[in-house]
């Protein structure tokens, strides 16, 4: 397994294919209250595994922790394949707890427009990797493009959010659903803004009295103190 971690290091982390995988499990089940016969050949692409084996040995982990309840199918093509899979009890507390947003996947979501030059140089070229090395991960909509519904994926990934980062310089609906939605399931969120759009503009009504931290494209290390600060504060 470890072999596999560190060869794959875009991928999600085991913790949280674990958690992808029983969010499916739960809501296939619910759909109809009986347990899904096979899991689907791409499940392993559904919960960001490298191969289907990965994913067959998660959810067998899931089976160990008496989160699932599964047989085993006696595949002689997929030894490890297992049937009649749904939640158990303790399953069902678990699953409804990341439906309300109550676990974290270890990362923040940022939240922003997309295609504007100096935002995105500045989110790639110092943010991500001055709060990385702060132990602080961030990714955005693009970093976990794949296929479905894209308002899907976006509620999923602020769901499994620790805290969310919300750039407010191009007053973006997008960016203010977003972080209203990451508020409304109680998830830290931390407004940021170009300093000199603030200075002049201010943002909405709703959020001018919230912390905002200021960035300017020239002084990076500055934003990034104040920015990580910030953040740790916000976890209390």
């Amino acid at each position: 397994m470890k072999e596999v971690i560190t060869s794959h290091d875009t991928l999600p982390s085991p913790a949280s294919q674990s958690a992808k995988a029983l969010r499916f499990v739960g809501d296939q089940v619910r759909e109809s209250y009986t347990p899904i016969r096979r899991l689907p050949p791409h499940f392993h692409s559904l919960i960001g595994s490298p191969n289907r084996r990965f994913s067959y040995r998660l959810v067998r982990e899931l089976r160990a922790q008496n989160l699932l309840d599964a047989v085993d199918a006696d595949s002689q093509d997929d030894p490890l394949a297992v049937m009649n899979i749904e939640p158990t009890m303790d399953g069902w507390q678990v699953y409804e707890s990341g439906q309300n947003g109550e676990l974290k996947q270890g990362y923040g979501f940022v939240a922003l427009k997309f295609g504007d030059e100096v935002l995105d140089s500045f989110l790639t070229q110092h943010v991500k990797p001055g709060l990385n090395e702060q132990g602080l991960r961030i990714i955005d909509l693009r970093d976990v493009s794949r296929a479905g519904v894209i308002d899907n994926i976006m509620r999923e990934q602020i769901r499994d959010a620790d805290f969310v980062l919300a750039d407010l310089s191009h007053d973006n609906p997008g960016a203010y659903w977003e972080a209203g939605y990451a508020e409304g399931l109680g998830k830290p969120v931390v407004y940021i803004c170009e300093k000199s759009k603030f200075d002049q503009y201010k943002t909405h009504f709703d959020t001018n009295h919230c912390t905002t931290v200021m960035w300017e494209s020239d002084k990076p290390d500055e934003f990034l103190r104040e920015l990580v600060a910030t953040i740790k504060r916000s976890f209390g």
